[in-house]
């Protein structure tokens, strides 16, 4: 959006409640749409309550996206691609709120549209959302149901997903699932809160003692916004007061904090990253952490610093990777994934996988995590690695599964289903270093 012509926008939408307009605004923009959505609700000044509103308007037109286009091309005499932008995305909010927000009025959804169509355009543009929107308010058309025996595509088009992540899930985990997958990814994600406290009740479906599950609520800093799946990486590595424990893809933080909790002061953490802007994060943590975190700056691929020490207890290896695990909680990144990412970041991950290994004694374990559920960043990243590393043998995970449905064994490792249960998707992996005597 032009920047000269931002003002201009934001003085014809003042008709337009709060909420809506942000979501547009931040639609427009593009790029990465929770960091457009934060800063068009902070400029706006929007209360509480309507930022939950343009949150969920924006997030939800993003996921829904293709099954939108499809049901709104039903109404069109022409390509939708060939609308202009500032009309595509009026369109697509008006749509999304007939076809999937039921508390919203439809006359509510109609005229609000149209009133940003006209922002962005002019009476005619005002009068082509009008009509196209009130003959989807009088005949909603939803992308049909899959059955069994039809192409991906057809899931791809019922769950707003592009072919080849379809395809993925149906091969992954079979028809049933891919369709419940369909519909749980586009949901509002399960929010969990990590709690700091020794008093913390076990919670979730795992029985991670510092978990809480909240439907709403704001994070102190004694309660860090943090997946189920996020924390079961750090309960399942088992961090123990003493140990010596690396985490070699620190990113912010987050489970570099939980490992702090659970040494509870006793021990040593090396926390490695090669983002500058994602230590700074780690070293506000470990400035006020009273479990030692030792923060650095370096390649995880490549030989580590001196300061690491040659032997640690445990390795944490989170790795970068696809992330098509967490599209359900992350708007816009099913849009951004192709289809050969898994392939590309699985050699990164091998890499990661081997320095760390170097660094962990005898009788020392490692865990291994993707938010990926492709054989490519999981299974067979970790088959490679024990093939080519005879001292090191897979700790059976199978017993996790059994907690609940929405996870998987493959063998002795840990598959967590997207969506399903309010999962986020991730592969786990604990393996085992031998004795130096075999």
């Amino acid at each position: 959006m032009n920047g000269a012509k931002a003002p201009l926008l934001q003085e014809r939408v003042k008709s337009v409640s709060p909420a809506r307009a942000v979501a547009w605004r931040a639609l427009l923009k593009g790029g990465d749409a929770a960091g457009a959505l934060d800063r068009e609700s902070r400029a706006a000044h929007l209360d509480p309550r309507d930022r939950r509103l343009a949150t969920e308007l924006a997030h939800g037109t993003l996921k829904r996206r293709r099954s939108l286009e499809w049901a709104l091309q039903k109404q069109l005499r022409r390509p939708f691609a060939e609308l202009d932008r500032g009309l595509q995305w009026a369109l697509l909010l008006g749509a999304y709120q007939l076809l999937y927000l039921d508390r919203v009025p439809a006359h509510s959804a109609v005229n609000e549209s149209v009133a940003l169509a006209r922002a962005g355009g002019h009476a005619g543009t005002a009068a082509v959302a009008n009509a196209i929107l009130r003959k989807l308010a009088l005949a909603r058309v939803y992308p049909p149901k899959p059955e069994v025996d039809d192409p991906p595509s057809a899931l791809g088009l019922y769950a707003s997903l592009p072919d080849w992540l379809a395809e993925h899930f149906i091969e992954r985990f079979g028809f049933g699932s891919a369709l419940q997958i369909a519909d749980a990814i586009n949901a509002t994600p399960r929010r969990a809160l990590r709690v700091d406290t020794d008093a913390a009740p076990a919670g979730g479906k795992y029985g991670i003692p510092e978990c809480l599950i909240v439907e709403d609520g704001i994070a102190d800093e004694r309660q860090i916004i943090q997946s189920e799946e996020s924390q079961l990486a750090v309960h399942l590595l088992a961090p123990k007061p003493g140990e010596t424990i690396l985490d070699a893809c620190a990113g912010r933080g987050v489970k570099t904090g939980m490992i702090a909790a659970r040494l509870g002061g006793k021990g040593t953490i090396y926390a490695i990253d090669d983002d500058e802007r994602k230590l700074e994060h780690v070293r506000r943590l470990a400035a006020k952490s009273p479990t030692p975190i030792v923060v650095m700056r370096a390649d995880a691929k490549e030989p580590y610093p001196d300061a690491v020490p040659q032997e640690v207890d445990a390795a944490l290896v989170d790795a970068p990777c696809s992330g098509i695990g967490i599209i359900g909680r992350r708007a816009d990144a099913r849009w951004r994934k192709k289809a050969d990412d898994p392939i590309r970041f699985s050699s990164i991950q091998q890499a990661i996988l081997e320095r760390a290994a170097e660094r962990v004694a005898p009788r020392g374990r490692l865990l291994y995590a993707t938010c990926s559920t492709h054989p490519a960043e999981d299974e067979d990243v970790v088959a490679n690695f024990l093939t080519h590393n005879p001292e090191w043998s897979a700790t059976s995970l199978a017993s996790w599964a059994a907690k609940t449905e929405s996870a998987r064994a493959l063998g002795p490792y840990l598959l967590t289903v997207p969506g399903v249960d309010g999962n986020d998707g991730f592969f786990y992996a604990l393996l085992e270093k031998k004795r130096d005597d075999g």
